[in-house]
């Protein structure tokens, strides 16, 4: 935009400035004549945009430039909810895109789903003068029913950092987001960008809306999950009150994973011994006469245990040196004794560790053993 602006300047300069007797002529005659689209049902998908036009010329027929304001149906333009140079900033049009106009409905108070209108004014400009006119127009913008974010934070007084900086939420699917965190007394809200995003929160009735104004929250002194569907509009609040590590053969607690915060629970300088048969200082399970290194996760949501193991369907194998993050995923099941576990590698077998599970790693929630000593 801003090279074709250049272009525009260096037409004019080529016009008229190499005329030694030339002198700019600041007259003009603003815009009278908008024409637009009087209704609009926005549809973020398509790729079809919306075109303004409008009518003013200079005296002497050269350049002029326009800038568009948008307004609030009951503004008066002095502060505009959003503007925009025309086409290569000199043409006598607009083109919007549905997203923009999206954009704008949402700065006039219009909310998902909702159908109301905003209003367009031209202001031209030339050597310095700027004339708006006096004629506006009028456009009817229905906003989508759903809108879904591509990313989503948390943000306000009462998160871990209090509101110093966007946590950010882990994206489950598309309009499903889940953070793990704790939280202080104060208020939260969401937002779907680091700065100057479109911030959500939850009225009334418990459903997710857009919204600037935060909602009150109290201490939690356990982790909190929440999970936010846009797709229904829908918050879930869980409480997370014992995370911990366990042998699949007997049940056993390897170790406990203490929230240390930023979505983490870590313990360092954990022993781990698996059951070897062929050493008679261990004690092995009933009915286990081999080497049984098979392992999960519980954690204690609610007040019931949840099983977080390996996803697929494949039986608990050793890991390779090379293993991706993806081996190391954790997905949540009811707990059943022989099912989605992993194998310790024998390298950490008899070993101190340090085992972490980040809950938003490259978008999937993962262990990892580090320090081994």
């Amino acid at each position: 935009m801003k090279t074709m602006k250049y272009i525009f300047y260096v037409l004019a300069f080529l016009l008229y400035g190499c005329a030694e007797d030339y002198e700019l002529n600041e007259g003009f005659s603003v815009p009278t004549d908008l024409s637009g689209p009087a209704s609009i049902k926005i549809d973020l998908q398509s790729s079809e945009n919306i075109l303004l036009t409008w009518n003013g010329s200079a005296d002497d027929g050269g350049i002029l430039l326009y800038n568009v304001l948008f307004d609030a149906i009951d503004g008066d333009f002095s502060k505009p909810i959003y503007s925009a140079e025309s086409d290569l900033g000199g043409s006598r049009q607009l083109t919007l895109t549905p997203v923009i106009l999206n954009k704008i409905a949402r700065a006039s108070g219009l909310k998902t789903g909702e159908t109301g209108k905003v209003k367009w004014t031209v202001e031209a400009s030339r050597g310095g003068v700027v004339k708006r006119s006096q004629a506006s127009a009028e456009i009817q913008v229905t906003r989508p029913d759903e809108e879904i974010p591509e990313q989503l934070y948390l943000q306000g007084t009462a998160t871990e950092n209090k509101g110093e900086a966007p946590i950010p939420f882990r994206k489950v699917s598309d309009g499903i987001f889940v953070i793990y965190t704790q939280l202080n007394d104060g208020n939260i809200y969401f937002t779907d960008a680091e700065n100057n995003g479109v911030n959500y929160t939850v009225d009334a009735s418990g459903k997710l809306t857009e919204g600037e104004e935060p909602y009150a929250v109290q201490k939690e002194e356990n982790v909190v999950r929440f999970t936010l569907n846009f797709n229904t509009k829908s918050i879930k609040k869980e409480i997370i009150s014992r995370v911990r590590m366990i042998w699949g053969a007997n049940y056993e607690v390897i170790t406990e994973m203490p929230y240390v915060g930023n979505g983490i629970f870590k313990h360092e300088n954990v022993y781990v011994q698996c059951f070897d048969p062929n050493d008679p200082t261990i004690q092995m399970p009933p009915g286990i006469s081999w080497f049984e290194e098979r392992y999960y996760f519980i954690a204690t949501i609610d007040g019931n245990d949840w099983c977080w193991g390996r996803g697929d369907g494949i039986s608990a194998e050793q890991p390779t040196d090379n293993e991706s993050l993806s081996f190391y995923e954790l997905h949540e099941f009811a707990w059943s004794q022989w099912d989605h576990l992993w194998k310790i590698s024998h390298s950490i077998h008899k070993k101190h560790c340090t085992v972490t599970i980040q809950t938003n790693e490259n978008n999937m929630m993962i262990h990892s053993f580090s320090d081994i000593k």
